[in-house]
């Protein structure tokens, strides 16, 4: 029999572990060579009457076990692990120093950006503010700034762009490698997403930038910032008006 498993206050590593026990186990046991990619798509779901609940995260199929274990039902796609994504479209760049660059992203970056963040960072920032921000504010930097827009300890593992005087709450984040690869720890981990986590609940649009976003399907990254703009909550609510207000004028 495997212990019951409770919604915990905190997840840990230890909850994780006990969570997916019986699934883990089952995987191991049946499909031994494909266990460690299904359980990427995994989802625990619940431990409630006696059966362990998982959904897979794509096909949204469902795998039950009972508390000792035994496979109770498993829907036909829920181990599905290989998907046929769409085509990828590979942007095409000169070397970094054959590119052009605007001077205001130059001159913002050697302004804003401390040394140790143009190492880590610096390469994805120029892209991003070169070919996605800078069209957008006529490459006008002069109100984005470096940080995180709330106080607190500093977020792990990521660094935060934020334009104090948009319209609405918009931010960006660049995620380092530790984070993107895994190799920090599950408590760097766990900060790093709670200070995202903050951020939304603050009403902030999160934007995360990895370098395969900027690589890749750009054209659907510009589209998808485009519409977190315009989604994102107005910065003053107070005085924007709703659809319906406007009709009432």
């Amino acid at each position: 029999m495997y212990p019951k498993v409770d919604t915990p206050k905190k997840v840990t590593e230890r909850w994780l572990e006990r969570a997916f026990a019986p699934l883990r186990d089952y995987l191991n046991r049946e499909h031994p060579d494909d266990a460690r990619a299904i359980m990427a798509y995994m989802m625990f779901m619940g431990n409630e009457d006696g059966r362990f609940y998982y959904k897979n995260c794509i096909t949204r199929d469902s795998v039950i076990f009972d508390q000792a274990g035994q496979l109770d039902f498993c829907g036909g796609e829920s181990l599905r692990f290989k998907f046929d994504y769409p085509q990828r479209k590979t942007v095409i760049r000169l070397p970094r120093e054959e590119r052009f660059v605007h001077p205001n992203v130059t001159r913002w970056m050697a302004k804003g950006l401390a040394r140790r963040q143009t190492v880590k960072y610096g390469e994805e920032i120029e892209i991003f503010l070169q070919e996605l921000w800078g069209p957008i504010v006529n490459y006008d930097f002069e109100d984005l700034k470096i940080g995180y827009p709330l106080k607190g300890d500093r977020p792990f593992g990521s660094l935060y762009l934020y334009p104090t005087e948009f319209p609405t709450k918009i931010t960006i984040q660049f995620v380092g490698d530790e984070i993107v690869k895994r190799t920090c720890s599950y408590r760097q981990y766990e900060l790093y997403e709670k200070r995202k986590f903050d951020l939304i609940c603050e009403g902030w649009h999160v934007v995360a930038v990895i370098r395969e976003l900027l690589d890749e399907n750009l054209d659907e990254f510009r589209q998808y910032l485009f519409k977190a703009i315009e989604l994102a909550e107005p910065r003053d609510p107070e005085y924007v008006l709703t659809e319906a207000g406007k009709r009432m004028l």
